[in-house]
């Protein structure tokens, strides 16, 4: 599994609760793009200032999200046999419940067929 990064507005947004300030909504959607990868098909570098994805083409509920250690958190979803076909899908990101990014990760395209179903999982270490 690739790492992914944390963008720094979510980051803002911790130091804020700590401090008092509003709670923290969950981390509810993941969202999937095709604006992750450069002309020769190799991941462009993710960065911890994005706001979004470079070109999101879908955004489902999460299947699950699971906590493996103490220091992380894994988000996963689905692109369905009938989702997208035909999109060279090469980003993916945790979306919380009031739709601001919380992480993402990008990687070499993935061209979706009709007759495939594509999981993603991104664990994002604290």
């Amino acid at each position: 599994m690739a790492e992914a990064v944390v963008v720094n507005t979510y980051r803002q947004r911790i130091a804020a609760h700590m401090a008092g300030g509003a709670q923290l909504a969950p981390v509810a959607y993941m969202a999937f793009g095709d604006g992750g990868h450069n002309a020769d098909l190799t991941p462009k570098a993710p960065s911890a200032s994005a706001t979004a994805l470079n070109h999101e083409i879908l955004r489902k509920p999460l299947a699950a999200i699971t906590q493996e250690d103490l220091y992380s958190v894994t988000g996963k979803g689905a692109v369905e046999a009938n989702e997208v076909v035909g999109a060279g899908i090469s980003e993916a990101a945790l979306i919380d419940a009031n739709g601001q990014l919380v992480g993402l990760k990008t990687f070499a395209p993935k061209f979706k067929e009709n007759d495939e179903r594509y999981e993603i999982s991104i664990k994002l270490r604290f």
